[in-house]
């Protein structure tokens, strides 16, 4: 057993101190738990083969409250991923520390308590390891040459094909040399100027050869570095070409690669900078500023200047800019973007119920005692999970990443022994150079290098003409490799609003009246169920009169005389506060209603119950048939819901799921995910809503509803348009597709290296005086590129 002492923020009363034991003990780990009340001082006494530090740092933030804490930032930019993954697993088991983030830009958060441990401890730790401590705005800061990126990588691509159809033209034309406007030193110029602004993949490229770890961006610069020396060799004179070759031909293969390349950095770069601008948006939410209560007056102060422990007031339509806990009034907030469900939920002061920012509160007054503020929202967290799980490299990336560096090393070897034959045996130093630039030129990865995406990108554009928007290359491959789907309920496989599905009519009511009736009194509130009772009357084309008295009582319903009738719409306990009568049947259909998943809404008239108005969501027309087609691909499908059990249970065995889990938070929804890959499924995760962004990120594949929150959709690798799940079995089917295009594509790509390299490097010379010049081996990495583009269009014909 092991003791903790930490200081939590928040706490006020002991019913806080039930609250958050309640949720320690559920951690199953727990043995003692004491808390002064005044001071907020703790100490847990815990099992740490069972859990650690950070679960109980987590339990008490889930409970709505935080504890004191220190930040300290270091620098892991020269660090691999498997570096990173290395340090942060040893710094998260140090002694006092709860836990540790490390953002795509390589900045590491170490989040630790300062009753156990202190900041020298934890940078010393850091800098055994070789992290760089970091001032809290270091990873803001950006370099001239990465504000201009976008800006560097389109211009290298017009450029590139500027390029390469000046010398295109040369060729077919005649030659440079008839043509004096086309020179090759326009075509020198702008093979540079691509290179140049480059110049961040030519010499990541370099460092990673030098370093003997290649990857696709070594290929590339010895490519585009050794065909532009070439060109420049033949230019000055250095290199005298036969017959017809021309420096064209090198510059064109140089500036046309590191082109194509920039595009396809270009589309990656503006994915990556969109999703994070979307996460960006969403956190200026909570940028403006809040009402803080100092004494008896209310002032204003900005929201980045909140301190845990002040009290802020909101109205209703209001954000609520802090996580914390009601201490006066009442209200109906709307935490859609966390639970997904569309109802909002009451909050008391009695109750001291916890709230997050960024939910709304529709309707009432709060007063809450912030207990997180800043980085520490739940919603930061949100934030922050979306952005570490976006910068984690696919697997299947670091596999071709092998591969082509493998390829690199075979290329060179062929290349090194290609001058090496002809200039020291066969005694031929200029058919040594222009042998060494064939197999460099003929070697090209362009092809290859376009195979695959070009493939994609022409995918993209036919998927989008369906509805469905896809933000990462090899999500067709991975859902065609995925075993498991993971379904939210609410806005995905349902409707997403609360519409009257059954009226239960009572003791001879007439449906008209009781219609009639409720809507007259629910046409004053704002809620939900209200409106869904307001649009029930309206649908059916039933007028009713204003009410001449309203009373709203939160968490039970709402209350009025029309035409100086008494008439109360709400839940069994209003019914009960009212002292009506409830007949057995009436309280039967409400437990009916209540295990389909549905809300019961009674309405009284003169204190009797008349009608059960059965509110719900619904199932969309698809699902069924949407479900059956899955399970016929093999698929295993369940549900992953913030929704109360009976409502899960419910859509679970109407559907005929295979699994189903409820009261998921937005963090138990990604280690649900996490969990099931632990044990070798490979997960698809369709949802929409901020509380599915998480899940979304870290699944094999995450399927985002179009109609979702911006963030969810930045989060997930498909975005579904049309709100459709007939999307899913359409993208079973067309992922095979692009899977054979991209088989054939690769073939091709390979097909003409591995029959020209041999004629290029010579070896049919001596035979029957065949070679390949540099100038016919670009012409045949355009043909190259001709037939992988002609195949990669033929998708827009299916």
């Amino acid at each position: 057993m092991r003791k903790a002492r930490f200081k939590i923020i928040g706490i006020d009363c002991p019913s806080c101190v039930y609250a958050i034991e309640r949720r320690l003990r559920s951690l199953g780990c727990i043995s003692g738990f004491k808390v002064e009340v005044s001071t907020g001082e703790a100490e847990v006494e815990y099992d740490e083969e069972k859990c650690f530090l950070k679960n109980i740092y987590e339990a008490v933030r889930d409970a709505g409250y935080d504890v004191y804490k220190e930040k300290v930032y270091f620098d892991l930019k020269g660090f691999s991923g498997e570096e990173a993954a290395s340090v942060e697993s040893k710094i998260r088991g140090l002694h006092g520390v709860f836990d540790i983030r490390i953002s795509p830009t390589g900045v590491a958060t170490v989040i630790f308590n300062p009753l156990e441990t202190t900041l020298d401890d934890v940078s010393k730790k850091l800098a055994a390891y070789g992290a760089k401590p970091l001032s809290a705005t270091a990873e803001k800061s950006a370099s001239l040459g990465e504000k201009t990126l976008l800006y560097r990588r389109m211009a290298s691509f017009t450029i590139g094909l500027l390029a390469v159809t000046l010398s295109m033209y040369s060729m077919l034309a005649g030659g440079v040399h008839d043509h004096g406007i086309i020179s090759e030193p326009l075509l020198l110029a702008l093979a540079g100027t691509a290179i140049l602004l480059n110049y961040d993949i030519v010499a990541r490229g370099l460092k990673s050869l030098l370093m003997m770890i290649p990857v696709m961006d070594s290929l590339i610069a010895v490519s585009v570095i050794s065909t532009f020396t070439a060109g420049v060799a033949s230019t000055i004179g250095l290199m005298r070409l036969h017959g017809g070759l021309h420096a064209s031909s090198f510059f064109e293969a140089s500036a046309g690669v590191i082109g194509f390349v920039g595009l396809g950095k270009y589309l990656e770069e503006r994915l990556r900078r969109r999703t994070f601008k979307s996460l960006e948006d969403l956190a200026s939410l909570l940028r403006g500023n809040a009402k803080v209560v100092v004494g008896d007056s209310v002032v204003e102060k900005p929201v980045s200047q909140l301190i845990p422990g002040e009290i802020v007031e909101v109205r209703a339509g209001e954000i609520i800019p802090v996580d914390g806990v009601v201490v006066e009034g009442s209200g109906y907030v709307d935490e859609s973007s966390f639970t997904g469900e569309p109802v909002p939920r009451a909050k008391k002061a009695d109750n001291r119920d916890p709230v997050l920012a960024g939910s709304v509160l529709n309707t009432g007054y709060l007063r809450i005692r912030a207990t997180r503020v800043g980085g520490d929202l739940l919603i930061a967290q949100v934030i922050e999970t979306v952005r570490e799980a976006e910068s984690v490299k696919p697997r299947l990336a670091r596999i071709a990443d092998r591969i082509v560096g493998y390829f690199t090393w075979i290329v060179l070897g062929l290349a090194i022994a290609t001058f090496s034959y002809w200039s020291l045996i066969a005694g031929n130093p200029q058919m040594a150079v222009v042998f060494m630039a064939a197999v460099l030129t003929v070697a090209c990865p362009c092809a290859l290098g376009i195979a695959t995406p070009l493939v994609v990108s022409i995918a993209v554009l036919k998927a989008s003409k369906k509805g469905v928007l896809i933000r990462a290359g090899d999500v067709f491959e991975k859902i065609i490799g995925s075993d498991t789907i993971i379904l939210d309920k609410t806005g995905t496989i349902t409707v997403g609003k609360p519409v009257v599905v059954a009226t239960h009519l009572l003791n001879n009511a007439g449906k008209e009246h009781v219609l009639r009736m409720a809507c007259s009194v629910e046409s004053r509130s704002e809620h939900p169920l209200s409106r869904a009772i307001v649009e029930k009357c309206v649908s059916e084309d039933v007028k009713f009169p204003e009410p001449e008295e309203y009373v709203s009582i939160p968490g039970e319903g709402v209350y009025g005389l029309v035409e100086g009738v008494s008439v109360a719409v709400g839940n069994v306990e209003l019914g009960e506060r009212l002292g009506a009568s409830i007949s057995e049947n009436a309280l039967r259909l409400v437990e009916e209603a209540g295990r389909r998943g549905n809300t019961p809404v009674i309405v009284f008239i003169n204190n009797e119950a008349k009608t059960v108005l059965e509110i719900g969501d619904v199932l969309k027309e698809e699902a069924s048939s949407v479900v059956r087609a899955l399970k016929d691909y093999g698929f295993k499908i369940g549900l992953a819901s913030g929704d109360v059990e009976a409502s899960v249970k419910y859509y679970k065995d109407t559907l005929g799921l295979d699994f189903a889990y409820w009261g998921l938070k937005p963090r138990d929804k990604a280690d649900l995910v996490r969990e099931m890959q632990k044990n070798g499924s490979r997960v698809v995760f369709v949802g929409d809503g901020l509380n599915d962004a998480p899940a979304l990120a870290v699944a094999d594949v995450g399927v985002a509803m179009g109609s979702g929150a911006d963030v969810s959709k930045e989060a997930g690798d498909i975005v579904v348009l049309n709100n459709s799940l007939k999307t899913l079995p359409f993208l079973l089917d067309f992922s095979r597709l692009v899977r054979k295009k991209i088989i054939q594509n690769i073939a091709w790509a390979f097909a003409y290296n591995i029959v020209l390299i041999p004629i290029a490097m010579g070896v049919l010379y001596w035979s029957h005086r065949l070679f390949i010049t540099p100038e016919l081996a670009a012409t045949a990495m355009i043909m190259s590129d001709i037939s992988v583009l002609a195949n990669a269009l033929s998708i827009l014909r299916s």
